[in-house]
């Protein structure tokens, strides 16, 4: 039964070829973007758990506005 269904779908391929070249493309690209997305999302996700305490690690963020107020 799966050997009548790859033959029929290769015939599709052949028969149908621009059409068939995008699907295959958009869904090549569709993976590769979901793939990147999620080592991305697991790269942030890991960061700092190496440690030994890592929950106990915090950042401190300080923003500096400089304002000029002199008069002239």
């Amino acid at each position: 039964m799966i050997k009548n269904y790859i033959k029929i779908a290769l015939r599709n391929i052949k028969r149908h070829k621009g059409y068939s070249l995008i699907n295959i493309a958009g869904l090549a690209i569709g993976i590769a973007c979901c793939i990147l997305i999620l080592l991305w999302v697991q790269d942030e996700l890991s960061y700092d758990r190496f440690h030994e305490n890592a929950g106990d690690i915090y950042r401190v963020i300080q923003d500096i506005n400089f304002t000029d107020h002199s008069t002239t």
